[in-house]
């Protein structure tokens, strides 16, 4: 299991060449499972389309890789989605291109360029996301001990998530995996405040606007 991946946020964009409609689909998806589910909706929605061509990279490791040509000339439209996600090192996320034919064809080299620049499309509408293997701590405390906790962990290079507001402050206190925080969290009320450990998880530490 890599510690950090890059993905990217849900997003579509649409070119046209030659009269033909090039509709890109962005999913983040973290399964294969996951990918063959937005392509039965695709499918679905659009079932009047001549094509439906494909590229995925499922895992945060890049060993589960697939693409399809639906139809197309051997390697003239999944191959190219997928070197688009290849090139921007992406994980865990699938490119659709769905065709309307618009009466002349491309070729094979036009049909390379048309598949590449709308997964582009889509890679540039889509946000960019930068993931970190944190292990997570949940805890509790009182209000006025919460400001003193939230400070110093932001100082150690954690984050806070979930956090709820009741008669006293829950959260998750997370950190990059290989940094042992156990001590200095025990440390930050002198034992008061219990930190129990929840495991590991991945967590957005970064995101820009491709």
């Amino acid at each position: 299991m890599t510690e950090e991946y890059v993905t990217l946020s849900d997003a579509s964009a649409e070119i046209v060449i030659l009269r033909s409609r090039f509709l890109a689909y962005v999913f983040h998806c973290e399964s294969e499972e996951a990918c063959a589910e937005r392509l039965a909706a695709l499918r679905k929605k659009h079932y009047d389309a001549t094509h439906v061509c494909y590229a995925y990279c499922a895992d945060t490791d890049g060993r589960t890789m697939r693409f399809s040509d639906d139809g197309e000339p051997s390697s003239t439209a999944g191959a190219p989605i997928l070197s688009v996600i290849n090139k921007g090192g992406y994980r865990q996320v699938l490119i659709a291109v769905v065709r309307y034919f618009g009466g002349t064809k491309l070729g094979a080299g036009g049909l390379v360029r048309a598949y590449t620049d709308a997964a582009s499309a889509g890679v540039r509408a889509a946000e960019e996301r930068h993931m970190r293997l944190c292990s997570v701590w949940s805890a509790s405390a009182e209000y006025n001990t919460f400001a003193r906790i939230s400070s110093a962990i932001s100082r150690m290079g954690g984050m806070l998530t979930g956090v709820g507001y009741g008669e006293t402050v829950s959260f998750e206190a997370l950190f990059p995996v290989g940094e042992d925080r156990e001590r200095e969290l025990r440390d930050l009320t002198g034992g008061k405040t219990e930190f129990i450990r929840r495991g590991d998880r991945y967590e957005i530490y970064q995101t820009r606007t491709t």
